[in-house]
């Protein structure tokens, strides 16, 4: 069965580029690098672990662009884990960002009086969010399809 695979190439390709240019933004705001102002610190913030998980997320799309060059079908594999990868990581900022609510709303602990939404709204977390509207969108192609083997 031959299945067409230039959605998924280009959305590999986008979110490639777009998980790898926000984890090294964030990872030279980190280590100091690049100035804090640059571009929006608030949805750019300087956070070395976090972009560097960022860059591993796009590198597995790279990876997956690098397969569908050489016409495998792995590259679809590769794209499902970046996808999977992306809406974990998302789901942990998510999660994250509930906790600060917790912390500023309902505990009121100290140095939570002038947090807000914008504080916890980080690159890993609107990218989830995004790559959940693909993963709705593709749901149906997640199934596992029998090449033939067992």
């Amino acid at each position: 069965m031959e299945r067409n695979y230039n959605g998924l190439k280009f959305f590999s390709l986008l979110w490639g580029i777009l998980y790898m240019a926000a984890g090294l933004i964030q990872v030279g705001k980190g280590v100091g690098l690049l100035h804090a102002s640059f571009l929006s610190s608030s949805l750019l913030p300087a956070e070395l672990a976090g972009g560097i998980v960022l860059v591993v997320i796009g590198a597995v799309f790279f990876v997956a662009i690098f397969e569908f060059s050489k016409d495998s079908f792995e590259g679809s594999a590769y794209a499902y884990v970046g996808i999977l990868l992306c809406l974990v990581f998302g789901i942990l900022y998510f999660l994250s960002m509930v906790a600060d609510l917790i912390n500023a709303y309902i505990l009121a602990m100290e140095g939570y009086e002038k947090w807000t939404f914008v504080d916890s709204f980080k690159p890993a977390l609107y990218l989830g969010i995004l790559s959940g509207f693909v993963y709705i969108f593709w749901k149906n192609r997640f199934s596992p399809v029998n090449q033939g083997g067992f």
